[in-house]
């Protein structure tokens, strides 16, 4: 029993040393410092909509748009306004239900 006691303790060293040499850090030991990558931004919550008649301003007739129909309520999200790091989803409510509109 003391040999194994004695193996188990000179293993968890011969490990803890080759984790040390390798690198490794244990995670306690180590200062938790996340990286922010971009940079944080509101939230868009209840888009300003245009009707179809105005619509031609802001989206050519060639481009992509996200549709969505709930209720017999349709909105379309154009897929250039979505693309952007700050406008990746769109919170809004349609037909009395809340979505999300992502790309």
């Amino acid at each position: 029993m003391l040999l194994m006691e004695l193996t188990s303790a000179v293993m968890k060293r011969v490990l803890m040393l080759m984790l040390v040499l390798t690198g490794f850090v244990w995670a306690e030991e180590r200062e938790f410092r996340p990286r922010q990558v971009v940079e944080p931004f509101e939230e868009i919550r209840d888009p300003k909509t245009v009707g179809v008649d105005e619509a031609g301003r802001f989206v050519k007739d060639e481009e992509l748009v996200l549709g969505v129909v709930v209720k017999g309520e349709a909105r379309a999200y154009p897929i250039n306004m979505l693309t952007s790091p700050r406008r990746e989803i769109i919170n809004d409510k349609l037909g009395g239900q809340a979505i999300a509109a992502t790309w």
